[in-house]
């Protein structure tokens, strides 16, 4: 199984955002047996954005199998060319489909956080999933093909914020979260651990983190905890350490 999170923290609408990518390294058999370490959240440099995936983690170039943690720095070098987190992430689900075969994909949720900035320097989330709906914290209706990637911020969540789609100013300064994975974790523990820090974080001697380093300490933080919980009392460690965490921010004149 796997935890990852984006976190589009609007510090001032979008005059002032940080970005926050994490993920877990805990690749799981079907059955929840530890099958090995790997990473699942990399840099996208050339588009100041990161993607991360969760669920199938591998692919089948040529018949032969290969995990995505292997794969996806090839991809995300080939494709420097791309000029916007769409066409990068209508071009990975188009690569995608060639080397996932439909009955392999068919039978495994499958998905990819693609988050980052545009060229006007406002923050966007594509999404590109296998997935139909949930049903009790699991995953259903598994497609044997990846649906058309979605832009879940811009065009979609960020509007019910205020976002006029000319003014940096529109939007409210809220936090954004997406996340995937187990989400019993997400739902049990993660808010639950926002709301009791944020309480501690009230008192005048303690900081409320704003910058890109107390942001990305805070996630890491909190994905800490749940993967000690899920180390000493799951039956299966399906979320564990290593975390990666990594931040992007800008600031609009």
């Amino acid at each position: 199984m796997t935890l990852i999170t984006n976190e589009i923290h609007m510090l001032d609408g979008f005059k002032k955002t940080v970005l926050v990518f994490a993920a877990d390294q805990r690749i799981s058999k079907l059955n929840g047996a530890f099958d090995s370490l790997r990473k699942k959240l990399f840099k996208i440099p050339y588009l100041s954005a990161g993607i991360s995936y969760f669920g199938l983690a591998q692919v089948f170039p040529n018949g032969r199998r290969q995990y995505l943690s292997d794969w996806l720095p090839v991809f995300i070098r080939k494709n420097s060319g791309a000029q916007n987190l769409g066409d990068f992430s209508s071009t990975l689900r188009d690569e995608l489909h060639k080397i996932v075969p439909s009955s392999v994909l068919g039978a495994n949720a499958s998905g990819f956080h693609i988050g980052g900035y545009n060229a006007q320097g406002i923050p966007e989330f594509w999404f590109l999933t296998n997935i139909g709906g949930m049903d009790d914290f699991r995953y259903k209706d598994l497609a044997p093909r990846y649906s058309d990637p979605s832009s879940d911020f811009l065009r979609r969540d960020a509007v019910k914020l205020g976002w006029d789609g000319t003014n940096p100013a529109s939007v409210a300064s809220v936090i954004q979260i997406y996340r995937n994975g187990d989400f019993r974790a997400h739902v049990a523990a993660w808010e639950k651990l926002d709301g009791m820090l944020a309480q501690l974080l009230g008192f005048p001697d303690f900081r409320k983190p704003k910058t890109p380093d107390d942001l990305g300490k805070w996630v890491k933080f909190k994905l800490e905890v749940i993967a000690y919980f899920y180390k000493n009392f799951a039956d299966r460690e399906i979320i564990s350490r290593p975390i990666d965490v990594f931040c992007l921010s800008r600031q609009l004149k």
